[in-house]
């Protein structure tokens, strides 16, 4: 099984700066990348269209080659690149490979270059080329990037801590169970999973709103424990984000609505900071309230997610935990984001985050998830006797069933009747 684990870090302002610039130069490379593969890719469609195929001599771009083209210039044109560690260079190109297979496949649109301060700051480190201990990390090159900048300042400082190691806010939860050491306080117990084997595959260090994390990807073994017998449904939506077929309710936070009037403020506030623009360039400079406010602005935005985030793992989590089958429906997101009434509404339930956890977490706990096409009557269907309306308007919060006279609440009709899908969906996987 592979998962990850992400950490929040505690860098100090000497280790800040070279995870900028390993970011910066992740996106460099990235943005070098783009424009050479469209160049060559013009260049070779007008090579199909001119040339005779006896004579034709290039081919599409990939993102091998031009990792191989730009290591060759790589002294030369940047040698600045060296200052952060080569896993920052090999990890863009990685990216761009996976951002035109995305495009291909049509699960993305076209790639697009990545802007300071619009784009998201991260840089990939490979297995064999970091260290995770007890609350730290050690990054390649980190040290002696540090040393190199005390040296131009002829300041070498207090060294209070080794300078190519980052403190983390918690050990790694994954821990193999010969060589686990179990932690007096029971909080710490909870958090530890232990496996039979951990094999750390990599890690992304990124920031987000001025905090940064490390994210470390690994594949274990663990031990699945016996899956529970309960079935359940589970119907998701906006008045509750989710409503189970056993009466369990998980009420809508809002949190983007009930914080809406203080992001307005301190978006406006950021609208009136000064910025200016080079008419000769196009570069547009920004003043340090500018900055700073961007950052309040962020932290808002990560306040909303967080909080978004912690009600939907807990829940999931327990939904996971306790039942041994779960029955819910494939959504069309993207379409109930197309109805500017309900958009705002929708992206605040995050319903398709909720959904991705529940399919991601029963997989972990060795349990069954069951999804109906979305075209499945769940709400028009009583799941009494199973009649199925021909229409059922969303003003319409009780569900009434005219032939068998059942009452019920629409959502819990729908969960309901999610959990016999479930059930039928396992005698036929069983038998």
């Amino acid at each position: 099984m592979k998962t990850a684990h992400k950490i929040r870090m505690n860098p100090t302002p000497e280790q800040v700066e070279y995870l900028k610039r390993a970011c910066g130069t992740r996106r460099f490379v990235y943005n070098w990348g783009r424009e050479q593969w469209e160049k060559q890719y013009q260049a070779y469609k007008r090579e199909q269209e001119t040339t005779p195929e006896e004579h034709r001599v290039l081919t599409p771009p990939n993102a091998f080659a031009l990792k191989k083209q730009f290591n060759a210039i790589r002294e030369e044109l940047y040698p600045w690149t060296y200052a952060v560690t080569k896993c920052a260079v090999e990890g863009a190109f990685d990216d761009l490979g996976k951002a035109y297979n995305n495009f291909f496949a049509g699960r993305a649109d076209y790639p697009k270059y990545k802007k300071k301060g619009k784009a998201h700051e991260s840089f990939y480190l490979s297995n064999d080329k970091f260290t995770v201990g007890s609350h730290w990390i050690s990054i390649p090159g980190l040290g002696g990037f540090i040393l190199d900048q005390r040296k131009q300042r002829k300041d070498r400082g207090k060294r209070k801590r080794t300078l190519g190691t980052v403190n983390l806010s918690e050990k790694l939860r994954f821990v193999e169970a010969e060589t686990a050491s179990f932690p007096l306080n029971k909080r710490n117990q909870r958090k530890q999973v232990l496996c039979e084997r951990v094999k750390i595959l990599g890690a992304t260090v990124s920031c987000e709103a001025g905090h940064w994390y490390v994210s470390v990807q690994l594949e274990m073994n663990k031990v699945v424990p016996p899956t529970p017998e309960p079935v359940v449904g589970v119907d998701v939506g906006l008045k509750q984000a989710a409503v189970v077929s056993d009466g369990r309710v998980l009420e809508n936070q809002k949190p983007l609505a009930l914080h809406l009037k203080k992001l307005g403020k301190l978006q406006r506030q950021l609208s009136r900071k000064q910025k200016t623009k080079d008419p000769e360039t196009g570069k547009t400079t920004f003043s340090k309230n500018y900055q700073k406010q961007r950052m309040k602005v962020a932290r808002k935005h990560q306040q909303i997610a967080n909080i978004r985030r912690d009600v939907q793992h807990k829940f999931t989590t327990e939904l996971a935990r306790t039942c041994g089958a779960i029955g819910i429906e494939d959504l069309n997101i993207v379409g109930m984001m197309a109805n500017r009434k309900l958009s705002r509404a929708v992206a605040d339930a995050a319903m398709g985050q909720l959904l991705q956890l529940l399919k991601t977490k029963v997989a972990t706990s060795g349990g069954n998830l069951f999804v109906a096409s979305r075209w499945f009557p769940s709400t028009k269907r009583c799941s009494g006797c199973g009649q199925v309306k021909k229409r059922m308007p969303l003003k319409h919060r009780t569900y009434q069933c005219l032939n068998c006279g059942l009452v019920i609440d629409r959502d819990l009709n729908a969960s309901v009747n999610l959990a016999q899908f479930a059930q039928t969906q396992l005698r036929h996987s069983s038998a």
